[in-house]
């Protein structure tokens, strides 16, 4: 009588991940469609041919070398294993590809999935460690949202964003370390409460939640954090120097802009759109409209911020993942 059950669950997965890639796709032709209101397209084209693609290529750069910082940063919040460089890289540019594809974060689950096998890093502990990462860059961003309240006279959205992702890290960090705080008290509880299930619950369940929270402790060890901490700063400096280096080539050398560009960036990531097409030019179209950019300039500039961005990943990621000798274990 219950065979039919696996069939009717991955039906509905199917129709899930179908209703998301509609809404992403309607997301993304709302903002292609507005972008094209009130745009000179000439103006646009014009911008693209007098850029200075020098400075450009200075932004590549600073992308790929936030390759490096942010795999560093990985490694370090994998405290419980010692995963090799290689890997680690080819996962979480894997990762982030598969988050441009497809929608909901999915990339996470798939880096996670991809360095599993690598020196026996596991799934759980390397999503817990990735969970501790998502920490550390909202902590960067409520940094940077500081520094331009500071700094310039912002619209009062922008502070009440900047004093949203302060309570959504002192809500979601510190119920986190409490967590991991109380861990063995929560475990009987769940110890307790999964013994009314039907047999085998409880052994199945409590050591995966026990090596997920094994990759939660990277954010409750000094030195992990430390080390996480320099790496969150130089991954974020390279990203605010590959935004200015697109905006010195359009003649905007403005550092204010590339750091507002930066977090609004970040923040409109978490929407469900395939690639970010459309929704990535109008947030730098909007967000230097603060700085009296015009409209067409500005989309000239998110169409060439928008390559330098997503383009090395993806290529970097197909190089990596396809490059004869990968380890053994790459999925």
């Amino acid at each position: 009588m219950m065979a039919p059950l696996p069939e009717v669950k991955s039906t509905a997965a199917q129709w899930a991940r179908a209703g998301r890639w509609v809404v992403g796709i309607g997301i993304s032709l709302l903002a292609l469609w507005l972008l094209a209101r009130e745009i000179s397209w000439p103006a646009v084209l014009e911008a693209l041919r007098s850029a200075d693609y020098r400075w450009v290529a200075a932004g590549v750069v600073a992308i790929i070398a936030t390759f490096l910082t942010r795999t560093r940063r990985w490694q370090a919040l994998l405290w419980h294993t010692r995963v090799p460089t290689r890997p680690a890289m080819t996962a979480l540019l894997v990762g982030q590809v598969v988050n441009l594809a497809l929608p909901m974060r999915s990339g996470d689950v798939a880096r996670a999935a991809w360095v599993a096998p690598e020196r026996q890093a596991g799934f759980p502990e390397a999503l817990g460690s990735i969970a501790v990462e998502k920490v550390w860059d909202l902590l960067a961003l409520l940094a940077c949202g500081v520094v331009l309240l500071v700094w310039l006279p912002l619209p009062d959205w922008f502070a009440r964003s900047t004093e949203g992702t302060a309570l959504a890290l002192v809500v979601g960090g510190g119920a986190l370390w409490a967590g991991l705080h109380w861990q063995e008290t929560l475990f009987r509880w769940a110890g307790r409460l999964l013994a009314h299930f039907p047999a085998g619950w409880d052994r199945a369940l409590l050591p995966l939640l026990r090596r997920l929270a094994n990759g939660l402790e990277g954010l409750r060890r000094p030195g992990v954090s430390g080390r996480a901490l320099l790496w969150t700063a130089l991954t974020w400096g390279l990203g605010a120097l590959a935004n200015w280096a697109v905006l010195a080539a359009f003649g905007i050398p403005s550092v204010a802009a590339s750091l507002f560009l930066l977090a609004a960036l970040m923040v409109g990531g978490t929407v469900p759109v395939p690639g970010r097409l459309g929704l990535f030019e109008g947030i730098c179209v909007l967000s230097l409209a603060l700085f009296d950019v015009p409209r067409d300039l500005a989309l000239a500039v998110g169409v060439v911020l928008h390559l330098v961005v997503m383009g090395p990943p993806m290529v970097g990621a197909a190089l990596l993942a396809l490059w004869p000798g990968r380890p053994k274990g790459a999925r």
